[in-house]
């Protein structure tokens, strides 16, 4: 059964879905029963939801309880809402598509070296680059 799990959260690691944060799930239900697994995210974001909904328990004390903080379980209640069980799914982070520099970029970027900082330069070339 340990291998089961082990395994489990690989794979969970491998797709963006372990809850990292796991030891601040305090909730009982995850306590309770081994159907819970306090580092399934998306299952830790639905209950925390559905306690919220349907025991009618406060958000401060459920945020609390399923380790997020308010803020955190109104965004996450938002991308439920419009999303569905999808909106659970975590986000990737960082860039969310690339931007590789083109020959015309580069030749706008030299024209500018003799007047501009580099600096500015970055800043002119992401203007452009949201044209």
């Amino acid at each position: 059964m340990a291998n089961i799990i082990s395994v489990k959260h690989e794979e969970m690691r491998k797709n963006g879905s372990y809850n990292y944060r796991a030891k601040a799930v305090s909730a009982e239900v995850f306590k309770k029963s081994s159907f819970f697994d306090p580092h399934d995210i998306m299952q830790v974001k639905y209950e925390m939801l559905r306690i919220v909904e349907k025991d009618c328990c406060d958000v401060s004390l459920a945020s609390k309880m399923f380790g997020f903080s308010r803020v955190g379980f109104y965004q996450i209640k938002k991308e439920f809402d419009k999303h569905g069980i999808a909106g659970l799914i975590p986000k990737k982070r960082g860039p969310k598509g690339s931007r590789k520099i083109n020959e015309s970029d580069v030749e706008y970027a030299k024209n500018l070296l003799d007047t501009h900082t580099k600096a500015e330069i970055l800043i002119l070339l992401k203007r452009r680059a949201w044209r």
